[in-house]
């Protein structure tokens, strides 16, 4: 698939068909993210993908502290919305900061280096799974629940991103965006 078509053709996939996705083909997927540029080379990121049942333990741990913060009046996004798409998708590939947790000193340019990467290995995924035919959701809402999620995998690193992947269930027209003069500023 051309790169420029890739691009132009991506969207956010929200419906999935109930079809796996074979692990050779997620395989790949992760071998072209990691290929991503990375500041200082330090390659950051770090994958965990979910299946079946730890998919469906993943959507009941988001689930129930979404719930919580219901119950507390706070504000929870999207999070039903993308807790729905999870649970249609064929898999979910956590990404994770591993030189990134609470506990230690983190400098602010070496945060956003490494966060840049993470970024950009994400977006070559997204991109990659274009080429397989495959939809992608980027999932935000993960951070309404981040201390359940990694508490439940007993992770210690920053959780940065959720990535839902599956065969597309449906045909979304391109979302609006703003002008190039808009956002674009020539010197």
């Amino acid at each position: 698939m051309d790169i420029i078509e890739a691009i132009k053709g991506r969207r956010s996939i929200r419906e999935y068909q109930n079809r796996v996705v074979p692990k050779e083909t997620i395989e790949k997927l992760l071998e072209l993210s990691i290929k991503a540029p990375s500041g200082k080379n330090r390659q950051p990121w770090r994958f965990v993908v979910l299946q079946n049942k730890k998919k469906d333990e993943l959507v009941n741990v988001m689930s129930n502290a979404i719930s919580l913060l219901k119950q507390k009046n706070i504000n929870i996004g999207s999070s039903e919305l993308s807790i729905n798409s999870i649970n249609e998708a064929s898999v979910v590939i956590l990404v994770f900061n591993a030189f990134s947790n609470c506990e230690n000193d983190y400098r602010r340019y070496t945060l956003l280096m490494d966060t840049q990467s993470i970024g950009a290995a994400v977006q070559t995924m997204i991109l990659a799974a274009q080429n397989f035919g495959l939809g992608t959701l980027w999932i935000c809402d993960i951070f309404y629940c981040v201390n359940e999620i990694c508490s439940w995998l007993n992770r210690k690193d920053e959780l940065v991103a959720a990535v839902a992947i599956g065969y597309p269930n449906q045909s979304p027209s391109p979302r609006p965006r703003k002008l190039l003069q808009e956002v674009a500023e020539w010197m």
